[in-house]
């Protein structure tokens, strides 16, 4: 039966309900919908936080415009809640760049809640709470940590997904913020119709309030938002007019790091009208509290009142803003994408770039000086040797001097003894005596050789460094200065094994690494051990979501799920989890080859998904038994499965030995009809490759010498799929003009980013580097390797395999341990 729907927000400004709340929209969907958005019923409900200004149109299209985007998106339905998500987050990000220069920023938090038949599902972005009122349980979600901090902020999309059956009778609370007075409702919702819980949130507290009651009932599938403003004593409604004044500002680092959050009054009834958007009554004027959210919403009718307020002198002084947000100043223009995210204190100091600019001068080409060879031991270090050898006889000569003056001078100290006893040392003295007197003088040796033997050869190859430094300072030509720097770190390494690191080896060893990481674009990642103790396994395969991280044993095909640990250092493994060949019910699944991670949302509800050599499909998740089943073979049956890929909801399966990809349409999370063939007629050379990827209708796939080869799908049954093999890799950086990057290169995986900056990686084993290139154009973007030094917990050693969260976190697995860098380019 089709549910009805009832809004009824809670909106409350210093102490007076407001009729309507901005940002809140409920709709039916369009006649224009796009396909799978059909039979989608929309909630948004969108909160603003920050120090800019926002008319009361202005808020009302950014949630608009989310809910056009979700409508007008294909695809998965999580898609079309990233499509939403992603939009308001563009348009806030653009308007912090903007009034970045006047210290004004806004922070989003959304709340999309998608209705079909009776499953809701939900998309958070920032620190939001959905509280669910069933008929015989309570439950509350909110995940700061998957959903982050807001929209505007950053570039980068953080999402928390969540599913809810909702059935007649039931009722949901959405908010920002709840006030400490509601602990006892959220925990024991007595009360069992809309109204009464409306009196009873509203009545508790008098702060400022801002969220949303929804009510389930049975009915015809119709929306209804309530108005704002509860029944007085008379029966009657009050009219309110908020203040005009801006309300303080909080700090805008609190408002970011700890969110506070909203509650709302009550709104008038204004029943939905099916497929258009729900009529919103207008206030005068919106100021959002204090507490919470610090934007004050401005009616472009500027009142006689507001018309007094705005003559007077305003505070023009910048106000604080989240180091997270990026900002430009006015009188500097940034060249190339404007979207690059620009740090106030990264920007250059323009009063000082005339002090810079030095005169240009003519100077003579500069010739590569070739290192020279140590130079023989000077005068001074003969002599010295000679004073040694000297030494080293007069001390033999006293040695015996002393033991025969010892012998002769010993007997006259003690008491008793007659003239003509004579007195001997012992055995043991005399073996002391032997060994003592040698021992000192080596050691007294080893000292003067330390401070004048070895010191001139430290101060040639320290000498030699620095001259190297100076050379490639002065170098235009990026090979040469490649080849100079790599002469300093040389040096430095000869300098530092005859002698020890000292303040000069440190800084130039620093200084040349710097330089030749820039000439080379490499970009160094700091990267910590995920676990206490090595795990002693061969990790072959790695997928990772936004908290969890999978791993494929190479020895019994089992895969292994990592959670972060409980001390929230690193990871610990979830010995609960079962993911493994065996029987399950009337199929068996050998060892895997291959796992990735399932959508959020996907029918089976699994969260990852693997498959053996014979097409067996096996879907995990934490706390329950895994689920097989087989992938309906293809026409020529299989040979043998070595990887797989999921792309747009679509599964497309690698058979080298058959040379075959086969693509499997499909439906929530399954795979049930027979697959066709990537290729069409051709059907290029591939019994060697060990990995795909898949963009679209571009595959990729990597070759077990290393190179890659690409092929896009043609959907025009005249015209047939086009492949490309070997597809060249372009380096476009100067200083390997003379060497063969990818030549050397020992590639045995590929993995692609995920949107918006999508790139394709390229995993060197060898190396521990992981290249980055453009997609279709296979241009070297950068790569990214470990840093140097005591700081890189990375042992030395091949790289088994590699994967990127969707949280821009980078994994190595080397040696039985696994290694993680957040913050990946």
């Amino acid at each position: 039966m089709p549910l009805d729907l009832t809004l009824a927000p809670l909106y409350r400004i210093n102490g007076q309900d407001i009729a309507s709340l901005p940002g809140l929209l409920a709709l039916n969907p369009p006649r224009n919908a796009a396909r799978g958005r059909e039979k989608d019923r929309l909630i948004v409900y969108l909160l603003l936080t920050g120090n800019a200004v926002f008319s009361t149109s202005e808020y009302l299209q950014v949630a608009q415009d989310a809910a056009n985007a979700y409508y007008h998106t294909t695809g998965a339905l999580t898609g079309s809640l990233r499509a939403a998500s992603d939009l308001i987050n563009k348009k806030l990000l653009d308007r912090n760049m903007a009034s970045s220069a006047r210290g004004q920023y806004v922070i989003g938090w959304l709340t999309l809640a998608v209705l079909r038949d009776t499953q809701c599902t939900l998309s958070m972005s920032g620190p939001m709470h959905t509280y669910w009122f069933g008929h015989e349980e309570t439950r509350h979600i909110h995940e700061p940590a998957s959903s982050g901090k807001g929209l505007g902020a950053s570039q980068t999309l953080n999402i928390h997904y969540a599913q809810l059956n909702i059935n007649a009778g039931d009722r949901l609370l959405f908010l920002g913020r709840a006030p400490d007075a509601w602990d006892s409702t959220l925990n024991d919702p007595a009360p069992s119709s809309l109204d009464a819980m409306r009196r009873r949130l509203t009545t508790l507290t008098s702060v400022d309030l801002n969220a949303v009651i929804m009510q389930v009932t049975n009915g015809a599938g119709n929306l209804k938002l309530l108005d704002g403003t509860l029944d007085t004593k008379a029966g009657k409604k009050e009219d309110v007019t908020p203040p005009q004044t801006t309300p303080s500002l909080p700090h805008a680092e609190e408002a970011l790091s700890t969110p506070q959050q909203v509650d709302s009054a009550s709104v008038s009834s204004t029943p939905l009208q099916e497929n258009e958007p729900e009529a919103v009554v207008e206030p005068a004027a919106h100021v959002l509290q204090p507490s919470a959210y610090a934007i004050p919403l401005q009616h472009e009718e500027v009142t006689s009142q507001n018309k007094v307020a705005a003559s007077l002198p305003r505070n023009t002084a910048p106000r604080d803003f989240p180091a997270s947000i990026p900002r430009i100043q006015p009188s500097q223009s940034v060249v190339g994408d404007p979207a690059i995210a620009v740090e106030e204190d990264e920007l250059p100091d323009i009063n000082n770039e005339e002090d810079e600019v030095e005169t240009a001068k003519v100077v003579e080409p500069v010739k590569i000086v070739e290192p020279e060879a140590p130079r023989e031991p000077s005068e001074m270090t003969r002599q010295t040797a000679k004073v040694l050898a000297t030494s080293i006889q007069s001390t033999r000569r006293i040695n015996q001097t002393i033991g025969e003056k010892l012998r002769n001078f010993l007997p006259r100290l003690l008491p008793n003894t007659e003239a003509g006893d004579s007195f001997a040392p012992s055995s043991f003295s005399m073996f002391a005596i032997a060994i003592g007197v040698p021992l000192m003088v080596v050691v007294m040796l080893f000292v003067v050789y330390v401070q004048y033997g070895r010191t001139p050869q430290y101060e040639i190859f320290l000498g030699q460094a620095q001259e190297m430094s100076a050379q490639a300072s002065a170098l235009s030509n990026p090979i040469e200065q490649r080849e100079s720097w790599k002469n300093v770190l040389l040096y430095v390494d000869k300098a530092e094994n005859i002698y020890r690191p000292t303040s000069d080896t440190i800084t130039l060893r620093e200084q040349a690494e710097v330089n030749l990481d820039k000439l080379l674009g490499i970009t160094r990642m700091p990267f910590n051990p995920a676990f206490s103790v090595n795990l002693g396994i061969d990790v072959s395969r790695m997928a990772a979501s936004e908290t969890d991280l999978f791993l494929l044993n190479a020895a019994n095909g089992e895969a292994l799920r990592a959670v972060p640990a409980s001390n929230r250092r690193g990871f610990e493994l979830d010995t609960t989890f079962n993911c493994k060949p065996g029987l399950y019910g009337s199929y068996t699944v050998g060892p895997l080859v291959d796992i990735l991670t399932m959508p959020t949302l996907n029918s089976i509800n699994a969260t990852l998904l693997g498959v053996d050599a014979a097409g067996n499909l096996l879907y995990c998740a934490p706390g329950q038994v895994a689920q097989a089943i087989p992938l309906p073979p293809p026409d020529t049956n299989w040979g043998r499965v070595t990887a797989f890929i999921l792309d747009s909801g679509n599964l497309y399966v690698l058979d080298s030995s058959a040379r075959a990809v086969w693509v499997y349409t499909g439906r929530d999370g399954t795979f049930v009809d027979r697959p066709y063939f990537f290729f069409g007629g051709q059907t290029p050379e591939k019994q060697d490759v060990i990995d795909l990827i898949v963009s679209g209708d571009d595959l990729y796939m990597l070759h077990s010498d290393g190179h890659l080869s690409t092929c896009s799908y043609s959907r025009i049954e005249s015209v047939p799929t086009r492949c490309q093999d070997p597809s060249p890799l372009i380096n476009t950086i100067a200083a390997y003009q003379d060497t063969d990057l990818f030549g050397t290169a020992h590639f045995t995986q590929i993995l692609l980013t995920a949107l918006p900056n999508q790139s394709i990686l390229l995993l060197d084993a060898d190396t521990q580097g992981v290249l980055r290139f453009t997609p279709r154009s296979l241009e070297l973007q950068s790569q990214l390797r470990p840093t140097t030094g005591a700081s890189n917990p990375v042992p030395s050693g091949p790289v088994g395999a590699i994967a990127v969260g969707p949280n821009h976190v980078l994994y190595l697995a080397v040696n039985g341990q696994i290694y993680f860098a957040t913050d990946m380019p």
